[in-house]
């Protein structure tokens, strides 16, 4: 090998023949700053050119950082530097040598040395300044440095990433990060899915639970909250303590329990995570008498009046004064078995679900509704009393074999009902109806659909789809018989355009866009979900709008110049790229005020028209 020779920096010069034309991940100024902390700790390779120079052919980042130094005078102009001299012949090769044989470091290496200058009483900005890297950078490398010693030794043998590393140490917890590695199916291990497990415990400052009682409250109380070191600045926070929060939402509806109590129902408990609609498979509800032939008539003088109107306040008045004529109520002996769950919607606002019949009172409840009806038509109540209950006799056909002659029976109701698809539809449409109600064993056909939470993903704008869907849902449990009977015959006398509608409220909730479940499948899911998109003709424009907050400080600064760009093409690129991000940010906070542009995930087909420029 070629002896090194210390040549004066003022007499080396950029060579042409360096291999290395694509830009490092590291800048000059980082590399300069490390130099300065840790001296050249690689020779250049250099070549004779005119006038006593020496052309740099490996090694020219280095010159330039070198150059740097000298300028700020930081070390003199005529520093002496370690070269090794190549003929010329041999430059480009002894470059492309240099680059080839060099391989980076393994970030398990950098991060356990890291660590260890931590503990020798190096702070992260102390560290950062040393090597020439971002403060955040070293910050996170120490982080990951606590993770599982188990993580880190399936990161050198790269078995885990760096994102889904990140994303476990959210939490300090060995056994919870191993668990949520180790113990799931590769194709369940994106960095999102990981964080969703690491963070179960935690409520996000997003949850209806957090807005309702709000974080400066919690924090006030002595909650604690963790924010991820590896998101972006502003990424959501998370509530530690969640039965702080619970505690602090119990106490803020106290009132309001008070006042739904004095109502006279049976029970009123909070339900901060929602209804569990199956434990109430009955429902009572306010009921308006008959109208006299006087209130008819003004019903109908109102309704013509309303029909001549397009005035919004004059339209909720005359609905108020319909409302008015013959008020609903509640029956007091329907009230008195059944209660009400005061719980909160999705944006965290106050919902009181009333009427709601426990499994041990629906005996009770059709007790007196029959009891009603009979009254109605002129039965005697001494009747119902009076009747003895006959001891059911032994069955005369054994249950084994009953089971058999039923499955005989269910093969040929299957070819049958081949021939009935109007048929076949109802029964779907029963069976999706009855899981919608909380009794999914009502049916005789094995079909479901379970509810997916993907509100758990939703952490930087709130959705209006999500209110508007619940409320949909919310009134088709209104319309809807809890008696599997009743609902039957519901379904049955049903017009096919209602039936379809019902078909979809029921399996809306099962539909998932995001990317989560196996990867074999992902590409066809991603594209049928597009298709349907499509097809229904969504907007996304009506429950999304772009904003600083909701997407553009979380993308790269070129990300936001297109977009830029695509809403306004008269912009000047080249300034906007040569602008900080900050800069950009604030012209897009301007831009997108009020523009309908949307970023490819949530283009639709009805939201593929040209987008007007925004006004600046």
């Amino acid at each position: 090998m070629t002896d090194i020779t210390m040549i004066a920096l003022s007499k080396l010069v950029p060579g042409q023949r360096n291999v290395r034309k694509t830009k490092p991940a590291m800048s000059i100024d980082e590399l300069a700053a490390s130099i300065a902390a840790h001296g050249l700790l690689q020779n250049l390779v250099v070549s004779e050119a005119d006038k006593g120079r020496y052309s740099v052919e490996a090694g020219g980042r280095r010159l330039k950082a070198l150059r740097k130094l000298a300028k700020a005078k930081t070390i003199p102009g005529n520093e002496p530097i370690p070269c090794r001299v190549v003929l010329l012949d041999d430059a480009t090769e002894a470059s492309l040598a240099e680059n080839v044989q060099r391989e980076p470091m393994h970030p398990a290496d950098e991060i356990e040395a890291f660590a260890q200058l931590a503990e020798a009483g190096h702070g992260p900005e102390a560290i950062a300044g040393r090597f020439g890297v971002n403060g955040t950078h070293v910050a996170r490398r120490l982080r990951l440095a606590r993770v599982s010693p188990r993580l880190i030794e399936a990161l050198k043998k790269d078995e885990i990433d760096l994102d889904q590393l990140g994303a476990l140490a959210f939490t300090d917890d060995h056994a919870l990060q191993d668990k949520a590695f180790f113990d799931t199916p590769e194709w369940q291990r994106t960095p999102e899915q990981l964080k969703a497990r690491v963070t179960q415990a935690h409520v996000a400052e997003t949850d209806k639970l957090a807005r309702f009682v709000g974080v400066d409250a919690y924090v006030e109380a002595g909650g604690a909250v963790a924010s991820d070191l590896f998101a972006d600045e502003d990424e959501t926070r998370f509530l530690a303590d969640r039965e702080l929060l619970v505690r602090l939402a119990e106490a803020k509806l106290g009132p309001l329990i008070a006042e739904v109590q004095v109502e006279g129902w049976a029970f009123v408990e909070v339900g901060i995570d929602g209804v569990a609609w199956s434990q109430f498979p009955e429902r009572v509800r306010e009921r308006r008498r008959e109208f006299t032939a006087e209130e008819a008539a003004e019903q109908e003088r109102l309704y013509a009046k309303l029909d001549e109107t397009e005035d919004e306040a004059e339209i909720e008045k005359i609905e108020a004064a319909i409302d008015a004529l013959a008020p609903a109520q509640w029956e007091d002996d329907e009230v008195a078995l059944a209660g009400a769950i005061v719980t909160l919607s999705h944006s965290g606002d106050i919902k009181v679900e009333r009427g709601l019949v426990r499994v041990e009172d629906v005996k009770a409840l059709r007790a007196l509704r029959r009891k009603r009806t009979t009254s109605a038509h002129g039965a005697t109540d001494a009747d119902d009393e009076n009747t003895e209950v006959a001891t059911a006799p032994k069955p005369a056909v054994p249950a084994k074999l009953l089971d058999e002659l039923l499955a005989h029976k269910t093969l040929g109701l299957r070819v049958a009902i081949v021939d009935s698809p109007e048929l076949a539809l109802r029964l779907v449409a029963f069976s999706l109806a009855a899981s919608f109600m909380g009794d999914a064993s009502a049916s005789c056909l094995a079909i479901s659909v379970d509810h997916v939470d993907v509100g758990r993903s939703i952490t930087r704008a709130e959705s209006k789809a999500a209110d508007e869907f619940a409320e949909i849902g919310s009134v088709w449990r209104s319309r809807l018989p809890a008696n599997p009977e009743e609902l039957w015959a519901y379904i049955s006398s049903m017009d096919e355009p209602i039936l379809l509608e019902l078909i979809a409220v029921t399996i809306a909730a099962g539909i998932d866009l995001r990317r989560v479940g196996p990867m074999s499948g992902m590409e066809s899911r991603q594209s049928l979900g597009q298709t349907l998109c499509d097809l229904a003709g969504l907007d996304m424009t009506k429950y999304w709008k772009p904003s600083v907050e909701s997407y553009f400080e979380h993308v790269r600064k070129d990300a936001v110049v297109e977009a830029l760009i695509e809403v306004n093409p008269k912009l000047d690129r080249a300034a906007l790229e040569k602008a900080p991000k900050k800069e950009v940010l604030t012209r897009a906070k301007r831009t997108f005020k009020q523009s309908p542009w949307l970023p490819s995930p949530l283009r639709t087909l009805a939201a593929a028209a040209p987008l007007a420029i925004a006004a600046e």
